[in-house]
């Protein structure tokens, strides 16, 4: 109300408010803003750190095959998808492994999580890549999500 006012009293005035920007806030530019400031976690054998970029995107680091490999890459947050709970954040992009680019997914899941140690967190993630570890696709595990 209090804006209405004062936005009615410069028109009287002969006065006009910008309400333009010079365009969308940093960490929209190019992209959706991303729920995932930092992110670590892992599971048996294995571990990955996220870090935020702005424009959402994000310096990945993924270690398996109980620390013999280690690829850094980039992973992209391109929104919700729409028929995803809420509680799921997809992070997507591509890996080096074994000679070749691989698409990699990685979902990080709001929901109890319990290492093999019996350590509690509040996150599961799940990093999906072909190519990565003999007989799976995926590797699963627990972490922690920075907030904002």
């Amino acid at each position: 109300m209090r804006a209405m006012i004062a936005m009615t009293m410069l028109a009287l005035a002969g006065c006009t408010q910008s309400t333009s920007t010079s365009g969308p806030p940093p960490e929209l530019r190019g992209g959706q803003l991303s729920p995932v400031p930092a992110f670590n976690g892992g599971g048996e054998g294995w571990s990955i750190d996220i870090t935020s970029t702005g424009g959402g995107a994000h310096d990945a680091s993924l270690v398996w095959a109980s620390g013999s490999r280690q690829s850094d890459f980039k992973l992209f947050y391109k929104g919700q998808p729409a028929d995803a709970p809420s509680t799921l954040i997809v992070l997507s992009g591509e890996i080096r492994a074994a000679g070749a680019l691989r698409p990699v997914i990685v979902e990080i899941k709001r929901e109890p999580c319990k290492d093999d140690a019996g350590a509690s967190f509040l996150h599961s993630v799940t990093v999906t890549a072909e190519g990565l570890v003999p007989g799976t696709s995926q590797m699963r595990g627990c972490g922690h999500l920075a907030m904002r």
